[in-house]
């Protein structure tokens, strides 16, 4: 095994020169031993293996291990497709990881949803001796010309440079730009007439420094049904590029063929039917999002406190999903990637009396000061929402006992329980003990999914003790992230079942009935549901659940994938097959989930998922058709919301600049009891 672990998946061993094991649950991947390697811009990963079934791979590395996965992240990370079939197949990837100097692991992932019997023989990192470089000006008549493809091989041709969006983007030999002052990209290219007719197909060119570094991004337009020849202009101040790449933008066009392509300080002569139709590609295009015509006010907390709540009854429990790590420390989906990269979406509330909360001009709030728990409280309570559903990070310190200290805990245990700091003794009560329930999720992701000592009680110490903590069926009600994550933490099936058995027998022993246990992902029938020991499942959100189309863009020298859904068409009709499937499977276990909107795109992550055309009034619709199946299939009046400030995610009903009070105004409206109606 030379140190590599196999995670959330089944017993794995080395035979005829394989490393084999079988998948059977979600999320599988293997984890290398800690690395020392240095980088550079043309590195190549490369994997030898057999899987069962085609689809989509994908590596992430690390050169630290912050955040809450140990260093990985989505921005760390490269997908390849490979396809079905039996035989054993070589894959190689350029994960253009240079922006880290040294990468400490890499982790491999398989596709998910493709159970069965893995064999993987080699990985690698190839690394070539850098080329030579060359003049500006490149004939494909004859071949690549030094190009490489995306696995680091010569790029493909077929009469020319052959681009295909399916096999990512293609890479200059290092430029040689002596006495060439390179004002312009001159492409002669031919794009096929089936290509949507009459829309041209978009190629995206990168200029990337000596050392592999994104300069800009530019866009040229072929135009189909014949040869087009095109001049980009190249912006001012950015200096002479290094190497050049080019990518076809969209995934459902067929293949562009680059005959040849210059820099060139005029630009050339163009083809009678075409014109000069180069434009530049904006630094931040998504722009996918309703704004209200008048933003509110924004609140300083430090400043202004709520008037008095005048809170919305409701016949149904709304669980809000609260997200709660907005603190200083989060420095990799936090309030600075949320000022630079979507500074459109505001949250009413911040604090002018924390100067570590202030990015790139704007001021934001700190989850963790009770100022903010006050107003996030207050208008939960005015919009008929009566559950907070707090994520939960548990880690692990080196003795092997349980640590609490994730920063992302302190809104909890500061700002809402009213604790000094994060681990201290449990208080007996707090302030919202009778105006706002709470219940937490256990959020396991790997590797906060490994088990310390003392876990159990903390939880029922800290929290199902507390006199606003949920029950349900009479018992502490905990979400579970992840059964997978539960049993690879565990050490298997079995393993992970006594962990929930002494969690009940913890509580048990504290005067507790036991505890409710629900699943967000990992359990697919009751019996599976039995075996665990989990009760009932539900959902954080339902993305993708009614399909979407692929779109790509180029941010630097990364190509993301963004998977686009319309909300009304695709979102809203899927939500609700998943709603019944899941009521036929569960009945009452199951916990009926929804999602408001979700926006990817400024997470800058390998793929986005995208909701476009979602409003306060689609998730309205939305939200009367999740009451209709509630009593339908005579579920218990339970609703979840995803989420209540996931900012950079795009999932947030917390007041905004962006939509006002407009989807908490949807949820008082659907599920609020106005004063005088009666129950049922």
């Amino acid at each position: 095994m030379q140190g590599w672990q196999t995670l959330r998946t089944g017993a794995s061993r080395v035979t005829g020169g394989c490393l084999t094991f079988r998948v059977t649950d979600r999320d599988a991947f293997l984890l290398s031993p800690p690395l020392s390697l240095p980088t550079t811009p043309d590195d190549v990963l490369e994997v030898r293996l057999r899987a069962p079934a085609g689809g989509a791979f994908q590596w992430f590395w690390r050169s630290d291990r912050s955040g809450p996965y140990g260093g990985f992240s989505q921005e760390r990370s490269v997908t390849f497709t490979m396809p079905p079939g039996p035989a054993e197949r070589t894959v190689r990837v350029r994960p253009r990881w240079h922006s880290s100097p040294r990468i400490e692991g890499v982790r491999f992932d398989v596709p998910e949803d493709r159970p069965g019997a893995y064999a993987l023989r080699s990985i690698r990192v190839l690394r070539v001796p850098p080329a030579a470089p060359v003049k500006p000006a490149f004939d494909f008549s004859s071949g690549p010309a030094g190009w490489t493809g995306d696995d680091g091989l010569p790029a493909a041709v077929r009469g020319g440079l052959l681009l295909r969006s399916s096999a990512g983007p293609v890479q200059s030999p290092p430029l040689l730009l002596a006495g060439v002052q390179p004002r312009y990209v001159v492409m002669d290219a031919t794009a096929p007439a089936s290509v949507r007719r009459s829309a041209p197909v978009v190629v995206m060119v990168t200029l990337q420094s000596e050392d592999g570094r994104a300069l800009h991004t530019l866009s040229a337009e072929i135009r189909p049904s014949g040869r087009s020849k095109v001049s980009v202009a190249l912006p001012g101040g950015i200096g002479a590029p290094g190497s050049l790449e080019l990518a076809v933008a969209d995934t459902g066009a067929k293949p562009v063929v680059v005959h040849a392509l210059r820099l060139s300080s005029d630009p050339e002569p163009v083809a009678l039917d075409s014109a000069p139709t180069g434009y530049e590609w904006q630094t931040q295009p998504w722009s996918r999002e309703y704004r209200v015509p008048v933003a509110q006010r924004r609140i300083d907390v430090a400043r202004e406190a709520p008037t008095e709540t005048r809170p919305v009854a409701s016949d149904y429990t709304v669980a809000m999903w609260y997200f709660a790590a907005w603190e200083p420390e989060y420095t990799w989906d936090g309030w600075r990637q949320v000022a630079e990269r979507s500074p459109w979406r505001l949250p009413l509330l911040y604090d002018s009396s924390d100067p570590e909360m202030e990015y790139s001009g704007i001021r934001f709030y700190r989850a963790s000061n009770p100022r903010v728990l006050d107003w996030h409280v207050h208008w939960l309570r005015e919009h008929a929402v009566n559950l907070m559903v707090w994520d939960w990070y548990p880690q692990i310190r080196e003795d092997g006992r349980f640590d609490p200290g994730f920063f992302g805990n302190r809104a909890l245990e500061i700002g809402f329980l009213g604790k000094k700091s994060v681990g201290d003794p449990p208080v007996a009560t707090n302030r919202f003990a009778e105006t706002m329930p709470f219940a937490v999720m256990w959020t396991n992701h790997a590797p906060m999914n490994r088990l310390g000592e003392g876990l159990a009680e903390y939880l029922v110490d800290q929290f199902f003790l507390q006199p606003n903590y949920y029950r349900m069926d009479g018992k502490p009600f905990l979400s579970l992230w992840s059964a997978g994550d539960l049993i690879s933490g565990a050490g298997g099936e079995a393993q992970a079942r006594a962990v929930l058995d002494r969690l009940r027998t913890v509580a048990r022993e504290r005067g507790l009935p036991g505890v409710y246990i629900a699943a967000v992902h990992g359990v697919t029938s009751r019996e599976q549901a039995a075996r665990l020991g989990v009760d009932g499942v539900m959902g954080y959100n339902y993305i993708g659940s009614g399909g979407s189309r692929t779109a790509t863009r180029n941010i630097g020298d990364r190509t993301i994938r963004d998977q686009i859904e319309d909300f009304a068409t695709q979102s809203i009709p899927g939500h609700q097959a998943l709603w019944s499937s899941l009521a036929s499977a569960f009945g009452r276990d199951y916990l009926l989930a929804t999602t408001p909107m979700q926006n990817w795109e400024p997470t800058l992550r390998e793929g986005s998922p995208v909701m476009v055309d979602h409003t306060p009034d689609s998730y309205r619709e939305l939200l009367r058709r999740a009451k209709a199946t509630i009593e339908k299939h005579g579920l218990r009046r339970f609703v979840t919301v995803e989420a209540f400030n996931e900012w950079l995610e795009g999932s947030y009903v917390e007041p905004s600049t962006q939509w006002g009070f407009g989807y908490l105004e949807a949820i008082r409206d659907v599920f609020g009891r106005r004063a005088g109606e009666g129950g049922r």
